[in-house]
């Protein structure tokens, strides 16, 4: 088969493919090395950052150590002491500028690069580049797979894009436009393979799951918006204190956006589409379920903490901030954390373990933003927040990199993989690092995060007792990541206590990534894009001083005046050891007790993915009957339906406000005047009335031509020749056509019944005295609250300004047409959209088409 471009061009495509992140990742860079990280940079004076380090490293200590049990008194003594050094500012960060593009519904372009935003940024466009080459080895060199790559890169930037404009977007209503946007192109790329019927429907699960989400964060966004008249991410966290937390309307705006970032972050019981999403190609699960879409929702949770947490933010009086907020998330984030975990140790597929993995430490990142609503010494109990995120992509990218290379030479079935090390040396010696960082063994940035996450449980603990539980649940799941690792390491390596082949039945998805293997360097790029993330995972658990320098500067919470200064080291760790090194230590022993051990090695169900069928079914089965009800076929029943309904909202609104049915006053002295309009009145009411009685259908239509003729004259004596015309012509056509059609309908029966005829006639009745009422009461109303008036006046320009000049009105002089395109534009826009897409339903249906279909 002729591709559009010879082979020659593969890698200059890849290039180009690679320019487009890397080039965010710059500007991201450069833009923030600029100006700083507003509002996440913690301003340190030079020369005494040594001193506050110093400082909050005694700290450290004494609470570890005395694990908390210091009296008020001492602890104030030792925070007067860390006041020696300066403290960390906590400002408001600041938007760009704003470019007007729809200010009427406060929807403008102004981009928020803080520190939360520029490190999502900066890990969107980074991981981007790598997933970019990982593409190019996955796909391989074959004919085919230059085709996927045409497909699939103009996609993957798709998505890209989408994603940087939710983590940069300054405007709520903006960031809710590039929110949908990822929700589409995620289901594109979820549902790459076109010709899987599977594959297409875990995409429309994941994409009506999402947007179910995304409903409710337009709901909660709009609703907040018109409570407190803020649009802004910035203005949002700037005017924190002066919100009014007690209002019905803010408390539902948060729950509709946690919805939101439920649903998008993959939280219980919403989590079953990513599990199910695994059905994309590879380097869309190591892309998207690692640090873009699913981290989607984190960070909208994150934009909220400084807002709606208790507490949190500088700017707050003490008692602002919604007292929901460390329950809710806090729970749904545990319950989602040990779900995953535990769900996770009875997969075999390996993209489905890490799946499961994902959904559990998503579920950590909401816990962790939840506990920040509890406070220990009136400090928020979260500690380096950007830490924890970028830990969880940089050791989830290379297992799901991983997993598609060993996919790719192999299988994806872990019993199946029993001694692979031997075979794939490099391949599994990246996962088996990756899997350790998993597992949070020491000498990982993943282990001083986990650290720090049980230190925020254990202090927020001491006043909220429940929040044990919590940690019992955290030690739970931290053990099977342990004992997913121990299966890992024991199978790859091929050892008697590995999964073999009799420990389960085989995934029939566990070959989706069997394809034709490259070597060299394309080929190499199926596992090598993981090795510097996995570097890094390493460089910051034993060069701890390394990662601070880069990622301190993100840090927004990092408590400035608490526990610590910087992330600590491993040497901290375990020469000042705490509740928490133990809670890890037993955490260690009991997932080696059930990696090795024969318990949860089956393959589970997830009891959740029954959730969607369920509910998809539900609306079908509704929407069936719905449908029989409301269209039965029978065009009389549609008009006395729509009849009916018309009515009883009338009667509902004038039952509410009775002045509107009001007549303000009548031209009876001029009534001469108007006399040839009531003799063609006349004449249309009396052919009306003759319709239903006649029996004969020729002289019916002719009757009804009349009457539709006498609406052209009345258009004429009123000066609406543009309406004359086409009425005339749709009069014209119309009896043409029932004329035709009438000689091939079968005759009436001689005794029809006459079922409902009184029913029908008294909602004619009802029907055509409130439509001549109203327009009675339209028509003798003030000239200047008429519509008609407002749209003459406007139709060129708009109305007289005080400085003389007119308004922006239509800009044109035929007010029919101003109307069509300008007043009622939408409505026109609409009506075209439904004629193309029934144009493009008949051209789908066409039998030429079908054939092509048929052929591909």
């Amino acid at each position: 088969m002729t591709l559009w471009l010879p082979k020659a061009w593969l890698a200059p495509r890849v290039l180009l493919a690679v320019s487009g992140p890397a080039l965010a990742f710059v500007l991201v860079l450069s833009h923030l090395g600029a100006h700083g990280i507003e509002g996440g940079l913690t301003h340190i004076e030079g020369g005494h950052h040594d001193e506050h380090v110093e400082h909050a490293d005694e700290k450290h200590h004494d609470e570890t150590a005395d694990h908390g049990e210091k009296t008020d008194a001492e602890y104030d003594k030792a925070k007067d002491k860390s006041h020696d050094a300066p403290a960390l500012t906590h400002e408001a960060p600041q938007g760009t500028a704003a470019i007007s593009w729809i200010p009427s519904m406060n929807l403008n372009l102004a981009f928020l690069a803080d520190g939360l935003g520029g490190f999502f940024a900066l890990l969107v466009s980074g991981i981007g580049v790598l997933i970019v080459l990982y593409a190019r080895g996955y796909f391989g060199n074959t004919e085919e797979a230059q085709r996927d790559l045409y497909r699939f890169y103009p996609t993957l930037g798709f998505f890209a894009t989408a994603m940087m404009g939710v983590v940069l977007a300054d405007y709520t209503l903006l960031t809710l436009v590039f929110w949908e946007l990822t929700s589409i192109s995620s289901f594109l790329l979820i549902g790459w393979d076109r010709y899987d019927k599977h594959a297409i429907k875990l995409a429309k699960q994941a994409f009506f799951t999402t947007g179910l989400g995304g409903m409710g964060l337009l709901g909660g966004i709009a609703l907040f918006g018109y409570e407190t008249g803020i649009w802004r991410w910035s203005d949002m966290i700037a005017q924190a204190g002066e919100i009014d937390f007690g209002s019905a309307g803010v408390l539902w705006s948060f729950v509709l956006m946690f919805i939101g970032a439920g649903s998008k972050s993959a939280q219980w019981p919403l989590h079953y589409w990513l599990p199910g999403a695994m059905a994309a190609p590879t380097p869309v699960s190591a892309y998207l379920h690692s640090a873009t879409m699913v981290k989607a929702g984190v960070f909208l949770v994150g934009r909220l903490l400084p807002v709606f947490a208790p507490g949190v933010y500088a700017g707050q009086a003490a008692d602002t901030g919604l007292d929901i907020w460390p329950y809710v998330i806090t729970w749904f984030g545990a319950v989602t954390m040990l779900y995953g975990g535990i769900t996770a140790v009875n997969q075999h597929d390996l993209k489905r373990i890490f799946a499961y993995t994902t959904v559990s430490q998503l579920g950590l990142l909401m816990a962790m933003y939840g506990l920040a609503g509890f406070s220990y010494h009136d400090l928020p109990t979260i500690d380096f927040d950007i830490t924890q995120i970028a830990n969880h992509a940089f050791y989830k990218a290379p297992l799901f990199i991983t997993a598609g290379a060993i996919g790719h030479v192999a299988s994806r079935s872990l019993p199946e993989l029993f001694g692979a090390f031997h075979k794939h040396k490099a391949i599994c010696l990246t996962m088996l690092l990756a899997g350790y960082a998993l597992a949070a063994g020491p000498g990982t940035i993943s282990f001083a995060a986990k650290e720090l996450f049980l230190y925020a449980i254990v202090h927020a603990a001491k006043y909220e007792p429940w929040l044990w539980l919590i940690l019992v649940m955290t030690i739970v799941t931290a053990a099977c990541n342990v004992a997913i690792f121990v299966r890992l390491l024991t199978t790859l390596m091929g050892w008697k206590f590995g999964l073999q082949g009799d420990d389960g039945k085989e995934d029939d998805h566990a070959h989706h990534d069997h394809h034709p293997h490259e070597h060299g360097f394309w080929g190499a790029l199926i596992w090598l894009p993981a090795v510097p993330l996995v570097a890094l995972q390493y460089l910051g658990g034993i060069i701890t001083p390394l990662w601070n320098a880069i990622f301190l500067p993100f840090e927004k919470y990092a408590f400035y005046e608490g526990f610590h200064g910087h992330v600590p080291s491993l040497l901290h760790a375990l020469l000042h050891p705490g509740l928490p090194l133990m809670f890890s230590l037993l955490a260690i022993i009991l997932g080696v007790g059930l990696g090795l051990s024969k318990l949860l090695r089956g393959q589970h169900t997830d009891i959740n993915d029954s959730i969607y069928p369920a509910v998809e079914s539900l609306c079908v089965r509704c929407g069936r009957s719905l449908f029989a009800l409301l269209q039965n076929g029978n065009l009389r029943y549609y008009i006395l339906l729509v009849l009916v309904t018309l009515s009883a909202t009338f009667v509902l609104t004038v039952n509410h406000d009775r002045a509107m049915i009001d007549v303000v006053g009548t031209e009876a002295a001029k009534a001469f005047e108007f006399a040839p309009g009531v003799i063609l009145g006349v004449l249309i009411c009396a052919s009306a009335l003759l319709l239903p009685v006649l029996s004969q259908r020729v002289i019916r239509v002719l009757l009804l031509g009349s009457c539709g003729f006498t609406v052209v004259a009345m258009y004429i004596i009123y000066q609406a020749p543009d309406l004359a015309l086409t009425q005339l012509m749709v009069e014209i056509i119309s009896v043409l056509l029932f004329v035709l059609v009438l000689r091939l309908l079968p005759d009436d029966p001689e005794h029809k019944r006459r079922v409902g005829r009184s029913w029908r006639a008294a909602v004619a009745i009802v029907a055509g005295l409130i439509f001549g009422w109203m327009t009675l009461v339209a028509a003798t109303g003030d000239p200047a609250q008429q519509l008609g008036e407002w749209f003459v006046q406007n139709s060129y320009h708009g109305e007289k300004l005080a400085d003389g000049t007119y308004g922006r009105g239509g800009g044109g002089f035929n007010v029919v047409n101003v109307i069509l395109v300008d007043f009622r534009g939408f409505d026109t826009l609409g009506e075209v959209t439904v004629l193309a897409l029934a144009a493009l339903g008949v051209w789908s249906m066409l039998p030429g088409r079908r054939k092509e279909l048929e052929n591909l």
